[in-house]
């Protein structure tokens, strides 16, 4: 239940749920679970440390929440932040294992792998070698196909597809903002076509550490 364990995910942060559509999201079960494979953080480009604003669309309902996602050789971190800024969440992936620690009184009846699955799609690289500062580049790994589209010596598309089709359709992330020196944009929109649903992150602070 991909899009049910998205809800769920972003209530864990305490002030995600008190606002927005009151909507009840599908629990229909996709007909195949989330494929793809979580990489290494050391393969992962830079350390850094980001904060950020998350938005998720599901048909007509909204969420968001305020995050601080972390990267180093070791681990990748996204800690889910709720009023005080105090954390609901933190999912955290290192040793090749995703672990969830859940700091709220509700269930998570999903494999946290999902949202690393989303950060490492958006955020870090995929297709070796120096990419063009205008065209597009594509490059198979894992049983996807990954085209991205450079525009002005910065990332602005990045879509997947699986080479089986199962699930069929695509991912795409966009990308907007770039700054001079920045390792991200100022916002990224994923649009998930395998199971409909959207994210929107701002990063609204970023450092290397």
């Amino acid at each position: 239940m991909i899009r049910s364990a998205l809800v769920l995910l972003l209530c864990l942060a305490p002030s995600a749920c008190r606002t927005g559509p009151t909507e009840t999201p599908t629990t229909e079960q996709p007909t195949v679970g989330y494929p793809g494979t979580l990489r290494l953080p050391s393969e992962m480009g830079p350390d850094i440390q980001w904060q950020q604003r998350v938005t998720a669309h599901w048909e007509g309902a909204a969420r968001s929440f305020d995050a601080v996602l972390s990267k180093t050789d070791q681990e990748l971190l996204l800690i889910g932040l709720g009023p005080m800024k105090r954390p609901g969440f933190v999912v955290r992936l290192a040793d090749g294992e995703v672990e969830l620690d859940n700091r709220s009184p509700q269930e998570v009846p999903f494999d946290p792998q999902y949202i690393m699955q989303d950060v490492q799609r958006v955020y870090f690289p995929w297709i070796p070698g120096d990419p063009p500062a205008d065209g597009e580049r594509s490059h198979h790994r894992d049983g996807e196909r990954i085209v991205e589209r450079w525009a002005g010596g910065h990332l602005a598309e990045r879509r997947f597809a699986r080479e089986d089709a199962q699930p069929p359709g695509e991912i795409t992330v966009t990308y907007e903002g770039w700054e001079a020196g920045s390792d991200a944009p100022r916002r990224a929109v994923l649009d998930n076509g395998w199971f409909g649903y959207t994210l929107e992150i701002e990063t609204l602070v970023q450092q290397r550490i």
